[in-house]
């Protein structure tokens, strides 16, 4: 799965925006705990409002995170 593919999903998931919350992060990730998405896959990331994470932004981190060799 390419960065591309993930940014439209999730911008599909979230009926266009560019913008995702941790709570809607860890919905689409199919996580119980948004405390653990966000100290986890979101850590790092800036976040606009200190609430709004960008799409792309937290793709590139999955990207980076799930490398497979």
């Amino acid at each position: 799965m390419v960065k591309q593919e993930i940014v439209r999903r999730f911008e599909k998931e979230t009926r266009g925006q560019a913008f995702v919350t941790a709570a809607q992060f860890a919905g689409l990730m199919g996580m119980k705990d948004q405390g653990y998405a966000k100290r986890t896959y979101l850590k790092g990331l800036e976040a606009v409002d200190g609430k709004y994470y960008f799409i792309p932004d937290v793709a590139k981190k999955l990207m980076e995170r799930c490398v497979f060799t």
